[in-house]
């Protein structure tokens, strides 16, 4: 008869265990982004997320995928997060920030990831400040990831900005600089031979502009 409280505190004490786990699973959220054409070949976006009560304590993940085509290209992105108590807390603590390609059919990471840098200040509460930017990256699917923990007790949110220019590729570059080139050249022989360059005022033989 003794047995039975026993048994029933264990069971008791095992629930009460594995709830503080089950309130800890991390939040994961994958987001295509819309673009808007910056009107020269690029885009720009902006992304974020929110965070209620019955998340605080809790850790996320968000994935915000785009696709890049025609020809290589610079990435820049940052993400920000503010404190507010007024007055429940509203905070979060951003732990990583990263943009990375992947394969579209099975979401695997495809080469390596380019780490943000973490600009968060000092200070108390300061605001959670992550930037990453990477050059020259081929055509393809990618995604930027944001990391975190809520640690506010109303919740929290984070808003953040990307940025994609086109690269030329090395044949335009060499095109470009071909064509300076020839114009140089253009300008030297006319110099050689003594013919006026355009707008440039005619000279007597004393040396004098007329």
């Amino acid at each position: 008869m003794k047995r039975q409280p026993l048994i029933l505190g264990a069971v008791l004490s095992a629930l009460l265990c594995g709830a503080p786990g089950a309130g800890a699973q991390t939040i994961e959220r994958t987001t295509p982004l819309g673009v808007d054409a910056d009107g020269v070949g690029g885009f720009n976006a902006f992304f974020g997320d929110t965070f209620t009560a019955g998340e605080s304590g809790r850790s996320f993940t968000n994935v915000f995928t785009f696709s890049v085509a025609g020809i290589p290209f610079d990435a820049a992105a940052s993400v920000t997060s503010s404190f507010l108590d007024s007055p429940f807390t509203k905070d979060l603590l951003i732990t990583g920030l990263s943009l990375y390609r992947f394969d579209p059919a099975t979401m695997a990471v495809i080469g390596n990831a380019v780490s943000g840098i973490d600009l968060t200040g000092f200070g108390t509460d300061p605001v959670d400040s992550w930037s990453v930017t990477a050059f020259n990256l081929p055509i393809g699917s990618y995604a930027v990831r944001v990391d975190g923990r809520v640690v506010g007790v109303a919740g929290g949110s984070f808003g953040g900005d990307l940025a994609v220019s086109p690269v030329p590729e090395a044949s335009s570059w060499a095109m470009l600089l071909a064509g300076l080139a020839g114009g140089a050249l253009t300008w030297r022989r006319r110099l050689a031979v003594g013919q006026p360059i355009k707008n440039r005022p005619a000279r007597n033989p004393g040396g004098r502009s007329r």
